[in-house]
């Protein structure tokens, strides 16, 4: 994921000069799309900004259905930061008081990104509660065609910054797997979400299923991040 967004959001607030709150929300809308990538919706709230200080009170950002390269399609991003502190001069982050944030994920968008970006053939993912999923493949995995559909199931857990299917059985044809085949369906499937970025440390605190949907709950340190230039 582009964790980038935050710092090029609140680029906004340095390069703009502009004490409405309205005008610095539209910019922030705007820049997000090349951050992010395309989305349906992109909709930022500002509360208590200080050019002159260098600080913001509050920063929220919402997209809805944003589509992400080499990721699957969030159906819905919410970010918020308070206490922000940045350097205009230096166009870099002081800091935060917090850095939270909140992504959905529809079982139906996980499929697709399994199948048509990592290879998994004919790719369906099953959500259940309150953390579990299971992929059902069937097809040609990587050249090799699968006679009958496999089912990889497990539990989602989260590592560092990414959401993991800690497998715990393979089966087709109602006979467990194991071997080449067991570790190649692990590997093409892992990290079935991937949310590192390495001009951001974030780390995924918690993992739900809710309903067809996959909430993840991460949180993440600003300090230092640019707030323009480079991506």
């Amino acid at each position: 994921m582009n964790t980038r967004l935050l710092p090029l959001a609140l680029a906004v607030l340095v390069a703009s000069g502009c004490s409405v709150s309205g005008r610095i929300e539209s910019e922030i809308e705007s820049a997000l799309p090349e951050a992010l990538g395309p989305a349906d919706l992109y909709d930022a709230t500002v509360e208590g900004a200080s050019l002159s200080n260098g600080t913001a009170e509050r920063v929220s950002i919402v997209g809805e259905r944003v589509a992400r390269q080499d990721a699957p399609v969030v159906d819905r991003l919410d970010v918020e930061l308070r206490g922000v502190r940045y350097d205009r001069k230096t166009k870099r982050l002081l800091g935060a008081d917090s850095a939270q944030a909140t992504v959905y994920l529809l079982g139906s968008d996980l499929s697709t990104y399994l199948d048509r970006q990592r290879g998994v053939g004919d790719a369906r993912v099953t959500l259940q509660a309150p953390d579990r999923a299971t992929v059902r493949v069937e097809g040609e995995i990587r050249g090799v065609r699968l006679p009958v559909a496999a089912e990889v199931s497990g539990r989602l857990v989260a590592q560092d910054g990414t959401v993991r299917l800690d497998v715990e059985g393979v089966r087709a044809g109602g006979v467990s797997l194991g071997g080449a085949l067991a570790d190649r369906l692990d590997e093409m499937i892992n990290p079935i979400v991937d949310l590192t970025d390495e001009s951001l440390i974030l780390r995924v605190t918690s993992v739900r299923v809710e309903g067809d949907t996959l909430v993840l709950e991460a949180t993440g340190d600003v300090t230092g991040l640019r707030l323009g230039g480079e991506r």
